[in-house]
């Protein structure tokens, strides 16, 4: 689906030689910044709340290059988030002076502000220890919740038209054209390769498409305390994504911190006979 496009930031006034070697730009939540901007819209994507983490998890401010490096997305969409989280309060852009011959260098740190009385992290964790509290089988629960998720947002998330079933701009060669569901595992991968980069994974498919490395998991410290119930939850999202684009591949299981950066999903295809 299409990102929203971001307000034009605003040209930063020139400082005399005196002035320090950096500007920042700011904006208080509360002021708005001149823009009516409704923080839920701001942070409802997935991808540029990802965005806001990682700006959030580091000390130095970073550049549009390595932010989208870090989560996966193209550098246009990346600066799109970039511009609207500053343009909310939520980010400051700074203009570094260089320290030799060239541009000077555009960099973004997180604020301290709040996400208004929408705390996703805190609301995460109130819900993973609820199922741990509630449920004989956590992580089964979690995979359900997912699967459940994915069955009521599929066509909202990846492109599809839930109006008349069809599915744009996932037609596996880059072409936009419309197909209608069941489409072919090649497909249906490469929407779920699409839909875990938008929301931060940075995923990539194994060159035998028998998994898809995740590089980076928006839920990290969650994950490391609730394990089975995050990552049943992501599981379920896949497996849901999946069936409802017709089943003809499936995601086995999710294999959490192979290493402490990398998460695996394995996948198995109709015509392909369950390993002994």
């Amino acid at each position: 689906m299409p990102e929203s496009p971001a307000a034009t930031p605003r040209p930063t006034a020139q400082k005399s030689p005196t002035a320090q070697k950096s500007s920042t730009a700011q904006r208080s939540p509360a002021q708005g910044g001149g823009h009516d901007l409704n923080h839920h819209k701001v942070l409802s994507s997935i991808s540029r709340a990802a965005v806001l983490e990682l700006l959030r998890s580091r000390s130095e401010p970073l550049g549009v290059v390595e932010v989208a490096e870090h989560v996966g997305l193209h550098q246009n969409t990346v600066r799109s988030h970039l511009d609207l989280l500053v343009d909310s309060g939520y980010a400051i852009r700074r203009t570094e002076a260089p320290s030799g011959p060239g541009r000077p260098r555009v960099v973004y740190a997180a604020t301290s502000a709040p996400e208004g009385d929408r705390n996703y992290k805190l609301l995460a964790e109130v819900l993973a220890q609820h199922i741990v509290a509630t449920s004989e089988r956590p992580g089964e629960a979690a995979v359900n919740a997912g699967r459940s998720w994915a069955g009521l947002n599929t066509g909202l998330n990846m492109g599809l038209n839930t109006g008349s079933n069809t599915l744009g701009e996932y037609d596996g060669e880059g072409t936009g054209a419309q197909v209608t569901p069941p489409v072919s595992a090649e497909v249906a991968v490469d929407v779920v390769v699409r839909m875990l980069g938008d929301t931060g994974f940075a995923p990539e498919l194994s060159a035998d498409g028998t998994s898809v490395n995740l590089h980076r998991c928006p839920f990290r410290e969650l994950a490391v305390t609730h394990q089975d119930v995050v990552c049943g939850a992501h599981l379920g999202i896949i497996q849901g994504a999946l069936d409802e684009l017709g089943g003809m591949v499936s995601a086995t299981r999710l294999i959490p911190f192979v290493t402490p950066g990398l998460c695996v999903t394995t996948l198995t295809r109709a015509d392909t006979p369950d390993a002994p």
